[in-house]
């Protein structure tokens, strides 16, 4: 699940069971801000479904987190920093610089004559001819080797 601190809005990556049953005190890498993070509602149905104790034990097991939760230091859960990409203005200005590049070489041999296209589809038609010719040939090896 994602949280996110509240101070420096950092986006942290963090296993709900972490968080479970009741929450608990988490602590920002960025900025050392503590707030104390709940468990989602969705995570909240996944954990109905696991048996509850009795009252008597819920209420002792709620004081003795209480206590722990103002004795004991602050730690950061194992969580992973999420960064938002920022738009890179060099991949920018260089797939810019590309589509005039092609326009221009594009635009230079239809001016001057020389149709590009067609010497492609020249080759690409001679690629395909022989290949053609080189699996004929190979099948009719394999058919003298098998007869």
């Amino acid at each position: 699940m994602f949280i996110q601190c509240s101070d420096c809005d950092y986006k942290y990556i963090v296993n709900s069971a972490d968080l479970k049953p009741d929450g608990r005190m988490v602590e920002c890498a960025n900025c050392n801000h503590r707030w104390f993070q709940e468990p989602l509602q969705a995570d909240e149905l996944l954990s109905s479904s696991v048996p509850k104790t009795s009252s008597g034990e819920l209420q002792t097991n709620e004081k003795n987190t209480e206590i722990e939760i103002s004795t004991k230091e602050i730690r950061n859960l194992p969580s992973t920093v999420v960064r938002e990409k920022k738009v890179s203005l060099l991949n920018t200005f260089l797939v810019i610089f590309l589509l005039v590049f092609l326009f221009f070489v594009f635009w230079a041999f239809r001016y001057y004559g020389t149709n590009i296209f067609v010497l492609v589809a020249f080759y690409i038609n001679e690629f395909f001819f022989n290949s053609r010719m080189i699996i004929d040939d190979l099948a009719k090896i394999i058919y003298q080797i098998l007869n």
